[in-house]
């Protein structure tokens, strides 16, 4: 046999389907083990100024609310009303970002925080309904 028949013979899929299969588990092996999602907790490290959840989650809730609100009226721009509910809280916007960012590499976590600021905004929105109504 000369050399280049070696070559056609190493080169001949005899069954393409069983080729396919094998690439197909190889594939999905290498996938599996290469690309897992934790989601145990933080995987970057805490800031050294670190929100507590309490005011992180109000801080959310009006940040949100901003968005809202900003979204269906120009008549003041989001940064000053930003800076205004910073100052409120006593809190700088990068010291916001660094805390928001560490809770959101937390996934469950951040999910139940979420989840807090979703049950706060519905509380102050059945508030506002309550004085509306008993105001008129």
């Amino acid at each position: 046999m000369s050399p280049g028949d070696y070559s056609k013979k190493f080169y001949k899929i005899n069954n393409p389907a069983k080729t396919i299969l094998i690439v197909f588990a190889l594939c999905t092996f290498f996938f599996s083990n290469t690309c897992k999602v934790t989601t145990e907790g933080p995987r970057i490290s805490e800031p050294a100024e670190l929100l507590p959840d309490s005011v992180y989650i109000s801080l959310l809730a009006n940040m949100k609310l901003i968005q809202v609100w900003n979204s269906s009226s120009d008549t003041m721009a989001l940064d000053s009303l930003k800076q205004k509910l910073f100052s409120t809280f006593g809190v700088d916007e990068q010291r916001f970002l660094d805390s928001h960012r560490y809770y959101q590499s937390d996934f469950e976590g951040q999910r139940a925080r979420l989840d807090s600021v979703k049950i706060l905004i519905e509380t102050e929105k059945r508030r506002i309904q309550e004085y509306e109504y008993n105001g008129q």
